[in-house]
């Protein structure tokens, strides 16, 4: 979609800035404008901020708003704001919060079918759901070209709207409205938009941490799939459809009883033949509410799909040599690339991703394992646990009542 967004207002301390209240309207709506918009972009979308930050009055901001928002084609305007109160009283906790609205022209707008999914979506963080209103004296909402809605994400003077409000949260529920994706969706989505590489590393290898603890899967195969097949979290599937590792909706052969009954995503993808050489094919692929909903899936299927009456991966779960994992899932038919499991090992070895395969999750109970030649002294353990965390940058070393035990 090409969609405008633009913060209501100038910027704070100047003329024609928003409300002011427990919070600053042009500050937080700025805040999730500019998260909004790279949620949006992370996802495909062609996105244009419209904001003003020069006007020098309130009509001056209006119009060079909708000059912004008129000077190209889109399908879609957004205005953000906050809202606010007269109501003294209101300053006073009550338990209650004011809430969110959305403002279309009209309710037989094209935008209203998307507002209602906003202010939903917004009402779920836990604000009252006031509802989408018509608002026909609104200069926005009646001169841009593009169906417009304008978002009142809530009331800067209601403390409860306040102590619920969170920028981040705010912007993926409303992205989550437009989309028609789960917010945590598409936060994973400008998660992965927006991580280095080194980034995305350590984070995937927490989760994949986390997930060795109950499927059996090393992390460093987990973590080596998801950096070579969807390009450090930045291929179009990953970004789309939080599939880091290609699993199609339909796999090949497989027998695994839990067929596929949520998202696709469709796009063309390469297909190495034996020979060689590459073919392109169109594919529906698995899209995932979130990263983890990927992990789970992904080891799911490797520790139970079928080919025929065997597993398709036999001895893939309990594997722990990585080289041997691969070529189980080369074996497997995983993927077609010739070369595959020389190309995972060498990302393990790059990034020394076996130290996520003794690692403690995070959130999670520490895991350790005890050999009986790690007993020393209290001193000599001190020394030791230095010298062997300075030769294995990430080791897990736990120190118990002067014994040192190693995570391997």
């Amino acid at each position: 979609m090409r969609i405008n967004v633009h913060a209501g207002h100038n910027p704070d301390g100047m003329v024609a800035c928003g409300a002011i209240g427990l919070i600053r309207e042009s500050t937080e709506a700025r805040a999730v404008k500019d998260r909004v918009i790279a949620q949006l972009a992370a996802m495909g979308h062609s996105v244009r901020d419209c904001t003003c930050n020069n006007g020098t009055d309130q009509n001056d901001v209006l119009k060079k708003i909708v000059a912004v928002c008129n000077a190209q084609e889109a399908d879609l305007d957004i205005s953000i704001h906050f809202n606010t109160d007269a109501d003294p009283e209101i300053q006073d906790p009550d338990g209650v919060t004011t809430g969110t609205e959305v403002l279309v022209y009209s309710n037989s707008s094209a935008a209203a079918p998307y507002a209602q999914q906003v202010v939903d979506s917004i009402a779920a963080l836990g604000f009252r759901n006031r509802g989408v209103k018509e608002r026909q004296k609104l200069y926005v909402l009646r001169h841009t070209q593009a169906p417009a809605m304008l978002i009142e994400c809530c009331f800067v003077d209601d403390p409860e709207d306040v102590a619920l409000y969170n920028a981040d949260r705010m912007a993926a529920a409303i992205v989550a409205g437009i989309t028609g994706q789960a917010a945590e969706t598409t936060a994973d989505a400008a998660k992965l938009a927006a991580m280095s590489q080194a980034e995305f590393v350590d984070w995937i290898g927490q989760l994949a941490a986390a997930d060795m603890q109950t499927s059996g899967i090393l992390a460093s195969v987990t973590v080596a799939q998801s950096i070579l097949e969807s390009g450090y979290g930045k291929s179009e599937l990953a970004l789309n459809a939080l599939n880091l590792g290609g699993m199609k909706a339909e796999l090949s052969g497989n027998t695994w009883p839990s067929r596929w009954d949520g998202k696709i995503y469709k796009k063309d993808t390469a297909e190495q033949e034996p020979d060689g050489t590459y073919i392109t094919i169109k594919a529906d692929f698995r899209a995932y509410p979130s990263v983890a909903a990927y992990l789970a899936d992904h080891s799911a299927y490797l520790a139970g799909a079928k080919k025929g009456d065997s597993l398709r991966y036999a001895g893939i779960v309990g594997c722990t040599d990585y080289r041997t994992a691969f070529q189980i899932l080369k074996d497997g038919e995983y993927a077609t690339s010739l070369d595959y499991v020389d190309k995972l090992c060498a990302v393990v070895e790059k990034w020394n991703l076996t130290r996520y395969d003794g690692a403690t999750p995070v959130g999670q109970s520490e895991i350790y394992w005890l050999s009986a030649a790690d007993v020393f002294t209290e001193a000599e353990a001190d020394a030791v646990k230095v010298q062997l965390e300075q030769a294995w940058p990430g080791l897990n070393l736990l120190k118990r009542r002067g014994i040192v035990t190693k995570a391997y």
